[in-house]
């Protein structure tokens, strides 16, 4: 970002400042009604709070709304209606909504950190897309939205999501076919959008951070005055910032709004939409291995350096969407629902790559990718549940029609650009390209159809048993837009899953699964061999401890799990991929999540994944992945001080094991320990003056670590991964 820019670049456009001031207005609105209503004393607060604290955690609690604290009941996401995690024979994890704030989570990626079993920077730092790997596993179909797929089929222009207006984020670890369709088999992440609430709730917030970081946002929201049976939320944000990596900024506006009618107590109707705008440059580069993963001629490549040309590089990326919820409620015994989202997508991007160096240890070929991407993905899902109730017997059947046409019209050239000393670049010289797009040149399409029916039987509060069976159908086609010429495949698969839980006495819940996943993939090799749809299955035992009166959650959970015909970036051929025969995962899980003593929030978990190809044609077989470390630690712990009121004092430890960069494991990529910590005052209870006043300071790899997250890419390359990041966050709820 050039110095002589103001700050806040973000609004540029007429109709983005024009969203701008309306945020304003509206939060001034709702800081004029908040100061009309009536005021509680402060004594009959102090009395009452407990009391409606309780009783509004345990009575209010859905599958897709708010959390109080660190530790959800339940959710939708492995079974699709609301049912108690206890409940479920499959590995689930929640990060609630005061999790994510806690932490300041900047991304995605950033509130996966402390998650049993998921890699959260498994392509080191890569603004392109929220991919993260769950139990080994990964790409870009393991992200869904308010139970609908997010997908860009891979490319450059990945789907993005803001977390500052997600609810909570939500982990199902291994196949979720059945409910779900094509997908990932190491697992799914489902985010959930905030919705309107029945009460107000209204909060501003400021930011400022390192490396030039200013931001605002807001979350409004509650019933409408003049129509009860109305309620609204609007969620904002506007950044202005740079990164850690030279000439490489990270600019933001997002606007969600949402609108529920409830016109009774049977009928409810949800309108979700959402804009966002990033412009950033060149976030996803590597540096040669020599240089750093290994000092060079002149040690390490610094941390900062870019290889690209300032000028030259972009990435900037539109996204619209909008759809709806609807349920109704037929009798006792019937609920019908209908989801949908329509959603668009734009991403222009001009992006420089290392591509191998020189003899001389400081000079390095550069090569100049760039393109433009179009999304326009239309996703649909139709579900009737019905519900028994009888002597010792619960059954929750559901049956289900789901559609989704996924497209992706791609245009992408790749030139060879000056060489750049990577030591001491000088910048400026004159390009082979402009910066204008190139034509469109490949276009792809996905139609999925499925018809899919689970049934949830629970015997005398003991026993929850869960099955459920899947039929898809599947349309894809690659279409060479010079030449017209279309290359369709057909599909189709039948997946199922089962399991069980027992419920004992005291919270304590074992289960066991199994479950089966397809994946119908598009495109071919750089020979032109069509890619064969992916396969997974996984046999899954673990156990659950979650008392009914106390905010703890324990999980302990092993698997074995298989994933057939892989895609993997393609060594030789860059922007190509390959497919190899399996994979199999197995390992061992644990993650605990609790309020203990109603002043300490602590989460803790371990992993441990021995990944291992075990059919291949190439060397690789016998051995492990590469960017696949066998154990990952972490532990976070909040502490309100009692002697200070409205003091809370945070910190975390991330540890990363070892992995290596390529396939026949004789690239080591040593481990890493990272150490986050955040300090948070309520001024008010601090000062015992009026308003919620609340500054927060978090930073992230407190002590600056420097680290290569990944290696093995095209030429050679490396990634480091993110350095300190630290940001100062004033808030103000009413």
């Amino acid at each position: 970002m050039q110095a002589s820019q103001a700050a806040f670049p973000f609004p540029r456009t007429r109709l983005a400042r024009s969203l701008h001031l309306a945020l304003l207005g509206l939060s001034l609105v709702g800081a004029a009604r908040a100061q009309q209503a009536p005021q509680a004393t402060d004594t009959a607060k102090e009395a009452s709070l407990p009391a409606v604290r309780v009783t509004a955690r345990r009575e209010a609690e859905t599958a897709t709304g708010p959390v109080r604290g660190y530790v959800a009941r339940r959710s939708a996401t492995a079974t699709k209606t609301d049912t108690p995690i206890a409940e479920t024979p499959q590995s689930i994890s929640v990060v609630t909504r005061d999790q994510m704030d806690a932490q300041n989570v900047q991304s995605v990626g950033d509130a996966l950190r402390y998650t049993a079993g998921v890699m959260a920077e498994a392509n080191g730092p890569d603004p392109r897309a929220d991919v993260a790997t769950i139990r080994g596993f990964g790409g870009g179909r393991s992200a869904f939205r308010d139970g609908l797929r997010d997908h860009a089929f891979g490319g450059q222009g990945g789907i993005v999501i803001e977390p500052w207006g997600l609810e909570r984020i939500e982990v199902l670890r291994g196949p979720a076919s059945v409910l779900y369709g094509q997908g990932d088999a190491g697992g799914m992440l489902n985010l959930v959008s905030k919705r309107p609430q029945p009460v107000a709730h209204h909060e501003v917030q400021l930011q400022l951070g390192n490396h030039g970081r200013k931001q605002a946002a807001v979350d409004v929201g509650g019933p409408l005055a003049a129509a009860p049976e109305w309620s609204y939320r609007l969620n904002a944000l506007v950044r202005d910032a740079d990164t850690e990596v030279d000439h490489v900024k990270d600019d933001r506006l997002y606007i969600a709004p949402a609108l529920t009618w409830r016109p009774s107590a049977a009928t409810s109707l949800t309108l979700l939409a959402s804009y966002q705008k990033n412009e950033r440059g060149q976030g996803y580069q590597s540096l040669p291995r020599v240089g750093t993963l290994v000092p060079g001629v002149e040690g390490k490549v610094p941390t900062e350096r870019f290889v690209g040309e300032p000028g030259f590089e972009r990435f900037d990326q539109e996204q619209t969407s909008i759809g709806y919820q609807f349920e109704h409620r037929l009798g006792e015994d019937w609920t019908l629902r209908q989801n949908l989202r329509v959603m668009n997508q734009d991403t222009l991007f001009n992006s420089t790559y290392h591509a191998g160096l020189h003899d001389d240890g400081v000079t390095i070929d550069r090569l100049a990718g760039q393109g433009r991407e179009r999304v326009r993905n239309v996703v649909l899902d139709n579900q009737a549940q019905w519900t028994l109730r009888g002597d010792g017997l619960q059954q929750t059947l559901l049956f289900g029609l789901d559609h989704q046409r996924l497209r992706a019209t791609q245009g992408t050239l790749y030139t060879p650009f000056p060489t750049l000393n990577v030591y001491h670049p000088v910048y400026g010289q004159p390009l082979p390209v402009s910066r204008k797009a190139p034509p469109d040149d490949t276009r792809k399409t996905l139609t999925q159809t499925g018809v899919y029916v689970q049934d949830q039987l629970k015997f005398n509060d003991r026993i929850a048993w869960t099955v459920g069976g899947r039929y898809d159908t599947t349309r894809s086609n690659e279409t060479d837009l010079a030449s017209r010429q279309d290359d369709p495949q057909r599909d189709h698969a039948f997946t199922w899953r089962t399991g069980v839980v027992y419920l004992a006495d005291g919270g304590w819940a074992p289960y066991a699964g199994y479950a089966r996943s397809f994946s119908p993939q598009v495109g071919s090799d750089a020979a032109g061999r069509r890619f064969d749809p992916e396969k997974g299955e996984q046999f899954e035992v673990g156990v659950r401890y979650q008392p009914a009166e106390q905010d703890f959650s324990l999980l302990a959970s092993v698997y074995d799990l298989r994933r057939q015909n892989v895609l993997v970036a393609d060594p030789v051929n860059l922007g190509e991929q390959v497919q190899r025969g399996e994979v199999r995962s197995r390992g061992l899980e644990l993650e605990a999540k609790a309020t203990l003593m109603r002043s300490l929030d602590l989460v803790a978990s371990y992993a441990y994944n021995d990944l291992e190809v075990t059919r291949s044609t190439g060397p690789e077989r016998g051995h492990r992945p590469s960017a696949s470390p066998k154990s990952m630690a972490s532990v976070w712990a909040s502490w309100r001080v009692a002697d200070v009121p409205g003091l809370k004092l945070s910190g975390g430890v991330r540890h990363v094991g070892s992995s290596y960069g390529d396939e026949e494991e004789t690239l080591r990529v040593p481990s890493h320990t990272l150490v986050d910590a955040a300090v948070e005052v309520n001024v008010a209870r601090l000062l015992q003056t009026t308003g919620d006043w609340r500054l927060a300071l978090n930073v992230s790899n407190l002590f600056d670590k420097t680290y290569v997250s990944t290696c093995g890419y095209f030429a050679d390359g490396c990634k480091y991964g993110y350095g300190r990041r630290g940001t100062l966050t004033l808030s103000y709820r009413w």
